[in-house]
């Protein structure tokens, strides 16, 4: 077994492939693709009484949004009993231009469920915990919910013993006031919790403008999106650089961009979570490094991948480089997010967006 050889690129959706080419991962104990229901369970009536809760702890924005999935499917479950939901925590002004139906407060951590009872039945969005799902389409060919949300979605959906009714991209959205993106505004997310591992870098990124510009004229803009704790690099003749702005207010960014490129963080899952009034929303291209490209997604058909051999192996072992505690020095530069090409990403992005044929 080798690790692939060069960048891996993925375009976002569902993930169809045959049996012997399926990344580790669990059976579903039904055919979900059929139509059929997970396993009845005990407890849904007392869960449609009592209310539910789900507690994100104090994790980063990515973790956060990602685990809103499971939010949504305990809300799909029980809409009739309660329409209207709470969110406690510190991402409020963000959280208010979601789609579920939520009030918010401040407090510390977050935490989102329904209002009004005091036994809400409590639920952990822990990212490290549920594993790649496979769903038996025909005898030879699977499905492969590898995405997080999907995982989280699955999971509520056998723990409540009631069919939902995604079939993938679960995730709720975040509505943006923009109706329209600018022609061939490019968003660049230079954001990471890890920038000496995971940023791929301001010369890197002026590569991939060069390149789009390059391949097809007209009047480009390109923004870079950098962190407010870190000193943010000097303008390029190309980008503009936009410092430490508020997540709530890269909604309206986003949705004025018909791409976004960006680190493997919380930012760029959130550029695939926009949406403008008509349902539409930017081309993502998430660039993964450490992390699986197939479970760091929201698993919408916009939001696509470019990744390192490591990352990829990361996908297909449902591996995790922190909670399994691999050092992938080991494999010598095959983590290295840098070494990915500047032309390899602005190719595969502008193929994305349609600027140009696949």
């Amino acid at each position: 077994m080798n690790l692939a050889e060069g960048p891996v690129r993925r375009r976002g959706g569902p993930t169809l492939v045959r049996r012997e080419q399926a990344p580790l991962g669990r059976l579903l104990p039904y055919r979900r693709a059929h139509g059929e229901p997970p396993p009845p369970q005990a407890g849904i009536d007392t869960l449609r009484t009592n209310g539910w809760r789900v507690d994100f702890g104090s994790r980063g924005l990515g973790d956060l949004l990602l685990g809103l999935a499971m939010a949504q499917a305990l809300h799909e479950a029980t809409h009739e009993q309660f329409g209207r939901l709470e969110y406690i925590g510190s991402r409020g002004d963000l959280i208010a231009r979601c789609t579920l139906p939520v009030a918010v407060a401040h407090g510390n951590g977050h935490q989102l469920g329904t209002t009004g009872g005091n036994k809400e039945r409590g639920f952990h969005a822990v990212p490290e915990s549920p594993p790649t799902l496979l769903d038996l389409v025909r005898a030879d060919i699977v499905e492969v919910h590898a995405a997080l949300p999907m995982r989280y979605y699955l999971g509520i959906e056998q723990t409540l013993g009631v069919r939902l009714p995604a079939n993938s991209d679960p995730c709720p959205r975040f509505r943006s006031t923009v109706a329209a993106p600018e022609p061939l505004h490019v968003v660049f997310v230079s954001t990471t919790s890890r920038p000496e591992r995971k940023d791929y870098g301001i010369d890197n990124f002026s590569i991939i403008a060069e390149r789009l510009a390059a391949h097809h004229s007209g009047a480009w803009r390109f923004s870079l999106v950098t962190p407010p704790d870190r000193e943010p690099p000097q303008p390029t003749a190309q980008i503009e650089v936009i410092h430490g702005p508020p997540a709530v207010d890269c909604v309206d960014l986003f949705a004025t961009a018909e791409l976004v490129i960006g680190n493997d963080t919380g930012l760029t899952h959130l550029a695939a979570l926009t949406a403008r009034p008509d349902g539409s929303g930017p081309h993502v291209v998430g660039l993964y490094g450490r992390h699986g490209h197939a479970k760091w997604t929201t698993g919408s058909p916009y939001h696509h991948a470019v990744a390192t051999p490591f990352s990829h192996l990361m996908s297909i072992a449902d591996a995790c480089p922190v909670r399994d505690g691999y050092d992938d020095t080991l494999w010598s530069t095959a983590s290295d997010l840098r070494a990915i090409p500047g032309a390899v990403i602005a190719e595969f992005a502008g193929q994305c967006a349609g600027w140009w044929g696949r």
